[in-house]
């Protein structure tokens, strides 16, 4: 059973209204505001026609429905949420409008009560200096959609409390949730970790080395349930390549989360994927068909008689091939990235690795699939990608440096991103 907690939820829009559908199902009272409460309502009619579809499958229970409606209300303007316990804004993603509701909550609300962001990107220390106590305001970044995602990232300001991380996590925990803790950096964990999965099958698809179905097939071989191009597509293009903008420039404009050309065009062509039938693919026949073509050069035979791919072909258990070479440029820059997360002291690799399987439906952790593979193994190989290409995607970082040469290896030293039993 819930705790009697009254929980504000400001913005209506999908992630907004998702977030109070999560709150009433799992007990908590959800107060709902937005610019005006006819678009609340309309919201909530939404929730409740779902509902009612699953009551008439019977995947939900008309006691269970019934309980979850008289938990939803609608806010008539910002002084209903004056007694909730925590308020989690979900918003338009730009910083001064967030700044201005956080200041008009920081007036209206309890002095006790928690101020949380439902951001993807934007720093919650910024956030923060709009109000007169910082200590409150933390980062709660849900995934959609929010009943469903099991992921919520938590993300502690420079100023926030340790009572707001608390609350935090309890929340999460309270809603079925796995927590995971980051410290505010560009694109906390989940969205900076996968950018390599995209940029660098778009600098593949640039150099010609493969086209997108073969790039999206070798993807799914390794057990992920989309390519990098079909789930850009599914995502939307301009949703994706907003999030890199965002990363890269609170990175300093780091070449290794340097926007691809390709993305950029296709966003000012209005090719955004599936919501608009035209991506990577073409959605206006079943099954779709390929709708970007790049001049083709291969995979060069040199790079597949690399040793360092051999090894790491012998023990993913697949042919040296080039499927297994696109397959293991792209996971090598997701665990550099990953690495470099965990050794700045952002995330734990633990942390990093629920993110990915939770957030992105991984099939296992980069930090966790590295240290099977072996370290060693993995910054050969790196060292080799790293030689003919200037990304940076594949320079490899500090902390799987260090820990190659201390000796630490991954499960066959039982130490390595994780620890492990012999």
């Amino acid at each position: 059973m819930a705790e009697q907690l009254l929980i504000g939820v400001v913005g209506s829009g999908t992630m907004g209204a998702g977030i109070a559908h999560a709150l009433a199902e799992h007990g908590y009272d959800a107060t709902c505001m937005d610019t005006d409460p006819a678009l609340v309502e309309k919201a909530f009619a939404a929730i409740r026609q779902r509902m009612d579809a699953r009551v008439e499958r019977g995947k939900l229970s008309r006691f269970m429905r019934d309980a979850t409606w008289r938990r939803l209300r609608v806010a008539k303007s910002i002084d209903d949420l004056a007694a909730a316990d925590m308020v989690i804004e979900a918003v338009v993603e730009d910083l001064s409008a967030k700044r201005k509701l956080f200041s008009q909550l920081d007036r209206t609300c309890r002095g006790d009560a928690i101020l949380a962001s439902n951001t993807s990107s934007l720093s919650i220390t910024a956030i923060a200096e709009a109000v007169q106590r910082p200590e409150r305001v933390i980062g709660m970044h849900f995934f959609n959609p929010a009943p469903v995602m099991p992921l919520v990232e938590i993300i502690a300001g420079a100023k926030t409390g340790q009572q707001a991380v608390v609350s935090a996590v309890s929340l999460a925990r309270g809603l079925g949730k796995t927590p995971v803790k980051a410290k505010d950096r560009p694109g906390f964990i989940a969205n900076r970790v996968a950018r390599p999965f995209y940029l660098e099958s778009l600098s593949l698809l640039e150099r010609g080395c493969a086209d997108i179905t073969t790039i999206d097939a070798a993807v799914r071989s390794g057990g992920f349930p989309m390519g990098p191009f079909e789930l850009l597509d599914l995502i939307g293009l301009d949703i994706n390549l907003a999030v890199t903008r965002s990363v890269h420039a609170g990175f300093g404009n780091a070449p290794r989360f340097a926007p691809n050309a390709i993305q950029e065009r296709l966003v000012s062509e209005q090719r955004l994927g599936r919501k608009t039938n035209r991506g990577f693919y073409d959605y206006a026949s079943t099954p779709a068909t390929p709708a970007f073509e790049p001049p083709l050069k291969g995979v060069a035979s040199a790079a597949l008689g690399e040793k360092a791919l051999g090894a790491f072909a012998k023990a993913m258990e697949r042919e040296p091939d080039a499927a297994t070479w696109i397959l293991a440029r792209i996971l090598l820059a997701v665990i550099n990235e990953g690495a470099i997360t965990a050794g700045e002291g952002t995330a734990l690799p633990r942390d990093i690795d629920l993110s990915m399987m939770l957030g992105f439906n991984y099939p296992e952790g980069p930090m966790s699939l590295a240290d099977r593979l072996g370290l060693d193994l993995v910054l050969d190989l790196m060292k080799s990608f790293d030689a003919d290409g200037s990304s940076g995607r594949h320079t490899p970082a500090p902390l799987l440096l260090s820990h190659v040469a201390k000796g630490e290896l991954g499960e066959k030293s039982a130490a390595g991103f994780l620890r492990h039993s012999l």
